[in-house]
């Protein structure tokens, strides 16, 4: 089994963690770094809950990245899943926890069909909340209305 985290540092100048983490979905690892209060422990939590996502939340992030690939360059797909081959993760951005413990999937993705923006993926209580162009947005935001460029 792979190393679930490696390479972990801070700095002096400011006390935020950056490292490397394992990704099974894409069976590879990538880069990731916590917000100033965000500690190792909470760090943990969010990875292995990226690496234990459940088979209908993968899913749903591969049709909303249809969605947003669609609203480009309409293409389809025979399995939703298939999108993943056209899509990258750069890195996971762990928020300063505001929910007791509760982990949130905060992603930076590159993609094939949005080279400039790039994507955006935000994952919290097992619910797909954000699927567009990147700008980073808010991981305690409220997202029961949907923005137009949100294809969650």
């Amino acid at each position: 089994m792979k190393q679930l985290i490696k390479d972990v540092t801070t700095s002096d100048e400011w006390p935020m963690l950056e490292g490397e983490c394992f990704f099974s979905l894409f069976d590879r690892y990538i880069e990731f770094y916590t917000d100033d209060y965000a500690d190792l422990a909470y760090a943990t939590r969010c990875i292995e809950y990226l690496n234990n996502l459940d088979d209908a939340v993968i899913d749903e992030l591969c049709r909303a990245s249809i969605r947003y690939h669609n609203a480009s360059e309409p293409v389809e797909f025979s399995n939703p899943r298939d999108v993943l081959t056209l899509i990258t993760p750069c890195s996971l951005m762990v928020p300063n926890p505001e929910n007791g413990d509760e982990p949130v999937i905060h992603l930076e993705l590159n993609c094939s069909w949005e080279v400039e923006h790039g994507m955006e993926w935000l994952i919290r209580g097992d619910e797909v909340l954000y699927v567009g162009h990147f700008t980073s947005v808010d991981c305690w935001g409220d997202y029961q209305v949907k923005d137009r460029w949100n294809y969650a």
